[in-house]
């Protein structure tokens, strides 16, 4: 289908939708595009604009789906804005139409982080915000279009364990590499020894550069969540693994929350669930980075038993 006949089919189905009340949408301009969605601001006959984010369906992924896909989505972002710590495009809702489905959120005008600082301050607090005593979310959802398992669980390395294995048993990892997978579940409480407790925070998810900005006040701008509540150092785990966060940032953050015993032998561990992530949702081009980083982790197990 030509790009016009798309967007004039999304138009359709989003005035279907009945999501913008007594408005309508005239006009959808592309506004990027990934390898999972694309993304349009809409301006509407009464003058104002809003964020479209459209998911086709495949094989991978049914229409239904989609909409489930988003739905979750829409919990990710309603529940980071409760947290008052940074701004979250408020959700409209998710609408389908034959060829996949679409969130609407509001429009929010982007532009680059510069604030480093007061993005680590910001993202420690919400990490300090006070949540339920378990691990989880009280739905299942997304990270990119990987499946994540949220159901409650009153022990973090159980709760990991669960995650980091479901992304295992996905991927196509040659046989040395599967048994330092196991290796390392096996051996995963050992990377929590010292730390007495692990209070729940609410974790943004996927927190990479792309999915943070800055508004026109230099607010900090978070989107495309995978929340959980879960341990506050997963989060720096893909915020290390694909960089563009300063050394400014990260000092910030840890004024307010110091940094826990073995701190830098578990963050390998959280950036290896992005790495299979990448895989399972990209292909065989990540498994060089995953492979590397499994080694260095089993050579740490390996030396802590030794010692």
């Amino acid at each position: 289908m030509p790009k016009s006949e798309g967007i004039a089919k999304l138009i359709r189905a989003l005035n279907d939708s009945k999501l913008f009340s007594n408005d309508t949408v005239a006009l959808l301009t592309p506004i990027g595009s990934s390898k999972i969605n694309d993304t349009y601001m809409a301006d509407t006959t009464n003058g104002h604009q809003y964020f479209v984010k459209h998911h086709i369906a495949d094989a991978n992924m049914d229409q239904q789906a989609c909409v489930t896909m988003f739905e979750a989505e829409v919990a990710g972002l309603s529940a980071l804005r409760q947290t008052g710590t940074f701004r979250v495009p408020q959700p409209l809702g998710v609408g389908h139409m034959s060829d996949g489905a679409f969130l609407v959120t509001e429009y929010v005008e982007l532009q680059l982080l510069s604030d480093q600082r007061k993005f680590g301050q910001t993202l420690a607090a919400m990490h300090l915000v006070k949540g339920p005593d378990k691990f989880g979310f009280y739905m299942d959802n997304y990270i990119g279009t990987t499946p994540q398992l949220n159901g409650w669980n009153e022990s973090w390395v159980d709760f990991l364990h669960k995650r980091l294995k479901f992304q295992f048993d996905q991927a196509p990892l040659p046989e040395v590499a599967q048994r330092q997978a196991e290796q390392l579940l096996a051996n995963l409480p050992t990377f929590f020894q010292g730390i007495t407790d692990i209070v729940p925070s609410l974790i943004h998810g996927d927190l990479w550069r792309g999915n943070c900005a800055a508004d026109k006040e230099g607010k900090p701008v978070v989107y495309d969540p995978a929340v959980c509540w879960g341990h506050n150092e997963s989060e720096l785990g893909i915020m290390r693994l694909f960089g563009g966060f300063g050394d400014e940032l990260y000092k910030a953050y840890h004024e307010y929350i110091p940094k826990a015993p073995c701190f830098d032998k578990r963050a390998p561990v959280y950036e290896l669930y992005h790495l299979v992530n990448h895989i399972n949702m990209f292909g065989v081009a990540y498994l060089g980075r995953c492979t590397d980083l499994l080694q260095v982790i089993c050579d740490q197990l390996d030396q802590d038993m030794a010692d």
